[in-house]
């Protein structure tokens, strides 16, 4: 007590305060552990009655699976058959539940990796994902994305490799593929003109096969020639090529031909009518401001109520092979503005500033005076909004004058009207417009479905002749007249050939969906699943694809026709800064003592 200089009766009352303090908070942590003590206590007891409720659920439901003959857990051989049964015909069962040589996985399941990124469209990863939900409800092996991936370039390099039949009736169908980088890929379709009667002129990836893909660095008339030659001295010459005329595979097709002039050389119609379309409409400013206003339209509803009405996204490329996506919208928001209902914008109506200044045109001073009391009123539906405008008119004026007043109170309406109401000058045009777009489907319908030959002219002429048309609309015609005869007439009477190339730019398509997720988007070893996309895929094919072909063979491929890809550059040079960057950093002092 002696450092203390206060009273002591002072010290005394402090002491005995905070001692009191103390031993309140000393009798609640007490209370409040002996309050978990007893939680842990009944929680634990209550974890193990659930946790035996839960294994005597789990046996009754393994005993419930064995009485019915469903497959259990102990038994994976018979899971993995169940499986493969329910996707693989039953005279492929034998061979799908065996790995194939120096392979871990069973073929079924290297078939169902390849077959979710083909037909399912899956990625990697994804198909991956799908294993492990698989392995949840059955005893099914889960291979990583990098193991379909590899699995996938067997499978190409596979296909590419493998020989094709020696005949004269190949029908050769190529175009070049180009990515980010110098690099180029031409690719060669090929279909024994025998087989089109089975598979019909629409054709499938699996109707055609990949007869060569060469990687090149440039692409020149007299290369693709030299490439013609090569594939024809292994295949036989084809009876008919098929390109869409772009200038190298035009000029090297045409070099070809002119020593083999027995060889067709057809151009593609969906590219030969996208040309006369460029031509019909390139200097054409009503079609270029018509188009010009979509796009601007586009950005001005995006935000807005109207963004289902807004025109289609323009694309960069080939353009004028979607003309038709412009026509079809316009005419389509023409005729939803002919219905007058106009309530998906807006069910608001209202007489504000605006709908009187539009109605002092049509409206006498007398009706306008009547409608004072409604004005900057907003109605929440138009039923409310007339009911009211007749108890202001009464029932004859509003018979007389109801109709334009709610045309002016509309919202709606009035959204529409400022955001798409240019549409109504281009109705002319639209008309004309529509009419260029029926006769492209009308010829691109009959060529694709029915091929191409020397009556293709008269057909078309025949399904065109009640179709009454403007005169520019005739004269299109007669440059698709004059299209379908000038093709026609190079195959041989009574014969008929293919007349697209659809095929090859569905296949780029699909190779583009998958190329587009890599970092850098260059010409590399995922080419090799173009010849996948043509493949068909099944459990012999899949056996023999892993056996015959190793990943250092898909290495060696790799390195010869790309050598060092410019991911692997990336890397080398990030590498090269880290390091440079370590060699300049400071060394740390450490002090030294004796």
């Amino acid at each position: 007590m002696k450092g203390y200089k206060s009273p002591v009766s002072r010290l005394v009352r402090i002491f005995k305060k905070s001692r009191d303090a103390w031993k309140k908070r000393a009798i609640q942590r007490q209370e409040k552990v002996r309050a978990l003590e007893v939680k842990v206590r009944d929680l634990s007891k209550s974890r193990e009655r659930w946790k035996e409720k839960a294994k005597a659920v789990h046996e009754e439901l393994r005993q419930i699976r064995e009485e019915q003959g469903n497959v259990s857990a102990e038994n994976p051989e018979r899971t993995t058959k169940a499986i493969a049964g329910t996707i693989l015909a039953p005279e492929a069962e034998g061979i799908a539940l065996t790995a194939p040589a120096g392979h871990h996985y069973p073929v079924f399941v290297i078939q169902l990796g390849i077959q979710q990124i083909v037909q399912s469209l899956n990625s990697l990863r994804g198909s991956q994902r799908n294993f492990e939900l698989f392995a949840q409800f059955f005893a099914v092996h889960t291979p990583s994305y990098g193991s379909i991936r590899r699995w996938l370039l067997r499978l190409g390099l596979y296909e590419l490799q493998k020989g094709q039949e020696y005949r004269s009736d190949w029908i050769i169908i190529l175009d070049l593929t180009v990515e980010l980088g110098q690099l180029k890929c031409l690719v060669i379709l090929g279909i024994p003109a025998a087989r089109l009667r089975e598979t019909g002129y629409a054709l499938q990836h699996q109707d055609v096969e990949v007869l060569d893909m060469v990687v090149l660095a440039h692409s020149t008339g007299e290369i693709i020639e030299q490439k013609l030659v090569e594939l024809s001295e292994r295949i036989g010459t084809p009876c008919q090529i098929l390109s869409d005329h772009g200038s190298d595979v035009k000029k090297g097709t045409g070099l070809y031909q002119q020593k083999n002039p027995e060889v067709i050389c057809t151009y593609d119609i969906t590219h030969q009518m996208a040309l006369l379309l460029k031509k019909e409409l390139v200097n054409d400013d009503r079609y270029q401001t018509f188009a010009r206003q979509c796009s601007l339209s586009r950005q001005q509803t995006k935000q807005t109520a109207l963004y289902f009405l807004a025109p289609p996204k323009q694309r960069l490329k080939s353009r004028y092979l979607n003309v038709d996506s412009y026509v079809d919208w316009a005419q389509q928001v023409l005729h939803y503005q002919a219905q007058g209902d106009f309530s998906q914008i807006s069910l608001v109506f209202t007489l504000d500033e605006q709908a009187i200044i539009s109605l002092a045109d049509c409206l006498d001073e007398q009706p306008l005076a009547q409608l004072s009391g409604m004005k900057g009123k907003e109605y929440p539906d138009e039923k409310t909004f007339i009911s009211n405008l007749i108890q202001h008119l009464g029932p004859e004026l509003f018979a007389q004058k109801g109709k334009p007043i709610c045309q002016a109170a509309d919202i709606g309406r009035r959204k529409f009207q400022e955001k798409l109401g240019w549409l109504n000058e281009y109705q002319a045009e639209i008309m004309l417009y529509a009419q260029l777009v029926e006769i492209v489907h009308t010829v691109q319908k009959q060529v694709k479905q029915d091929g191409l030959n020397q009556a293709s002219k008269a057909t078309f002429e025949k399904k065109m002749k009640e179709t009454s048309l403007l005169p520019r609309a005739q004269q299109f015609r007669e440059q698709v007249l004059a299209y379908l005869d000038r093709e026609g007439a190079k195959i041989p009477e009574g014969q008929t050939l293919l007349g697209t190339s659809d095929i090859i730019e569905s296949i780029f398509g699909k190779y583009k969906l998958f190329s587009s997720e890599r970092s850098l988007k260059e010409i590399g070893k995922m080419v090799l699943m173009i010849p996948v996309f043509t493949a068909r895929i099944t459990c012999d094919t899949v056996q023999k694809a892993m056996e015959s072909v190793r990943q250092i063979d898909i290495e060696k491929w790799s390195n010869q026709v790309f050598g060092q890809s410019m991911l692997s550059k990336r890397r080398t040079v990030s590498s090269q800064q880290e390091t440079t960057q370590k060699l300049h950093e400071k060394p740390t002092q450490v002090s030294l003592q004796t």
